[in-house]
């Protein structure tokens, strides 16, 4: 299992945005690559970026400074979210050394867009989805389906991985989410990532004596920013999956 860091960005800058409104966000470093630069001293091999302002301008924006950590760090896989409504963004990403392209739940609307992407970059498309209870909607008013179901539509679709936060009904994402998580990545063959539930290393300790080795990683955003610590974390999760 990975620890996969969130690196969430605004004009260059490391920001943490307040759940489900990327307008709203705190600027936790000044210089975004410097960020990078402490984390991959500590041995992260993943890193899940999200590009703030190509959330609302809906085009890749932060595009050179993701080019630049690639290059400085590529031994990284990277994976974007952000920007990509069209073919033409995916291809923007895909030249500035992105390893893989996170589409949002939109995309499961957006049957044309996710074929396109599946086929031109194969083995590299993620799906960001929202459940709750193991039921994703797909909007207000529109029909509701087992996550499960999706996931394996997905991946007959060609996306390769999942990124999943398991939405509580009240308060942040916690552990009893990420087990939730856990038991969706034992129904399904493609690799699931959890979104969030992580806040110190207790929290990962718990995660990991339940977890089986299908639980491809976990994102972890705000706890990096209040004192978690990386490489207590990987040692951790050497002891538990030495292999």
């Amino acid at each position: 299992m990975q620890l996969v860091p969130v690196l969430e960005i605004r004009h260059g800058k490391g920001v943490h945005t307040e759940p489900k409104n990327s307008f709203v966000d705190q600027v936790v470093k000044e210089d975004a690559f410097s960020i990078v630069e402490n984390w991959a001293d500590k041995g992260i091999s993943r890193l899940h970026i999200v590009d703030v302002d190509a959330i609302e301008t809906g085009e890749p924006e932060n595009v050179d400074l993701v080019a630049k950590i690639k290059k400085q760090f590529p031994h990284i896989q990277l994976q974007i979210l952000g920007g990509i409504k069209c073919i033409e963004s995916a291809y923007i990403w895909a030249d500035a050394g992105v390893d893989f392209l996170v589409l949002n739940g939109k995309a499961m609307r957006q049957k044309n867009l996710l074929d396109d992407v599946c086929v031109e970059f194969p083995n590299r498309v993620l799906v960001e989805i929202d459940s709750r209870h193991g039921n994703v909607a797909m909007g207000a008013g529109e029909p509701t389906f087992k996550l499960t179901h999706l996931a394996r539509q997905l991946e007959e679709d060609g996306v390769v991985g999942l990124v999943v936060t398991e939405v509580p009904e009240n308060g942040h994402v916690n552990q009893q989410n990420l087990i939730e998580i856990i038991e969706l990545s034992e129904s399904v063959d493609i690799p699931v990532f959890a979104n969030g539930g992580i806040q110190q290393i207790a929290d990962l300790k718990h995660v990991l004596e339940i977890q089986t080795r299908k639980l491809s990683g976990v994102l972890i955003g705000k706890a990096l920013y209040n004192g978690f610590c990386l490489s207590e974390a990987k040692s951790l999760i050497q002891q538990y999956q030495p292999n």
